[in-house]
């Protein structure tokens, strides 16, 4: 017959033996969690990778396309340039009177102007062209004038109260931006996610027994051990330092394109891009952080800013022109 020693040590040794087994089982399955935890990580990784390289041809496409409208512009510019020079080749040439030459000035002038806003958008040059060949004809003083120096002042006054885009100032807002980036803090880091844990607190212990005291106490201690965060989204904890990295990198990625687009003046392109960028900052960024809140504002102020806008033609001057100089229309600038 067994003692009660005996027992008690036969059902101890049981015991341990039971614990061991189930902490066996439950290491093996965290191991397989942690592997498919891993697994998932590497293949949102290889994800994250694919969609830089995207982002990065699609960057140079946008180059191209860039790099073609310069192109463009300085084609423009050289014709210009012919232009001026068959003009001082026309003054050499022909013999006419000082009141046409005065029109054919002004006409140029105002062409100019007109080239300024269609192609460049360049509003101030465009009214410094039209206030130039308004003082031209008031150093002419001829009373003909008075109906081109009307239509001239109008279009001036017209431009004046456009509203300016700004795309200098937005492509520096856009370049600082790039440069903060770095200075985003994840919501995976440590201390984004200590501010953003909601720990449990205890009840208060006025009016309370003892025992109701000492159970506070141990409950205080078991609550602990345990803390729970909640995140609006699920793969937040999931991102590695590399996966960090390259969220950080396609963010860049993704102010280059917006910047493109800003100088390409592609109204619809740009704000995709900013919608991008706002929704990334959003979801893996700590928008807590006074540097994250600074940096979605300036996206969300670079957004509402106009780029393209619809500018008037001058065609009503240069028909003005065209009639003074005995021309039945004037030629459109396109």
């Amino acid at each position: 017959q067994f003692s009660v020693a005996q027992l008690l040590l036969w059902m101890i040794s049981l015991a341990a033996l039971l614990t061991g087994a189930y902490g066996y089982l439950t290491r093996a399955q965290l191991a397989e969690r942690v592997a498919q935890d891993a697994a998932r990580a590497i293949s949102q990784s290889q994800a994250l990778a694919k969609d830089a390289q995207q982002s990065a041809r699609t960057a140079q496409d946008l180059s191209r396309d860039a790099l073609s409208k310069l192109q463009a512009l300085e084609t423009r510019l050289a014709e210009s340039q012919n232009q001026q020079l068959a003009l001082e080749r026309l003054y050499e040439d022909l013999s006419r009177s000082k009141e046409e030459w005065v029109l054919i000035e002004v006409e140029r002038t105002v062409e100019l102007a007109a080239q300024q806003l269609q192609v460049a958008g360049n509003v101030n040059g465009a009214i410094a062209a039209l206030q130039t060949a308004d003082a031209r004809l008031a150093r002419a003083n001829k009373p003909q004038y008075a109906s081109i120096r009307k239509v001239i002042n109008r279009d001036i006054e017209r431009l004046r109260a456009m509203p300016a885009a700004d795309i200098t100032g937005l492509a520096l807002k856009l370049s600082a931006l790039s440069e903060q980036v770095d200075e985003l803090a994840l919501i995976s880091d440590p201390a984004a996610l200590e501010n953003r844990s909601t720990p449990y607190t205890l009840r208060a212990f006025e009016n309370r027994s003892w025992y109701e005291r000492v159970w506070g106490d141990i409950k205080s201690e078991l609550e602990g051990l345990v803390r729970i965060r909640k995140f609006q989204n699920d793969q937040t904890l999931l991102l590695s330092p590399e996966q960090g990295r390259i969220v950080r990198e396609t963010l860049k990625l993704n102010l280059l394109q917006a910047r493109l687009a800003l100088l390409a003046r592609n109204q619809l392109l740009l704000a995709n891009d900013l919608s991008a960028i706002e929704q990334s900052v959003k979801q893996h960024f700590d928008e807590k952080s006074v540097v994250t809140r600074a940096f979605l504002d300036t996206v969300k102020q670079i957004a509402a800013a106009p780029v393209v806008l619809e500018y008037p033609t001058l065609n009503d001057t240069l028909s003005a022109i065209a009639s003074a100089s005995g021309s039945a229309l004037a030629k459109p600038i396109r």
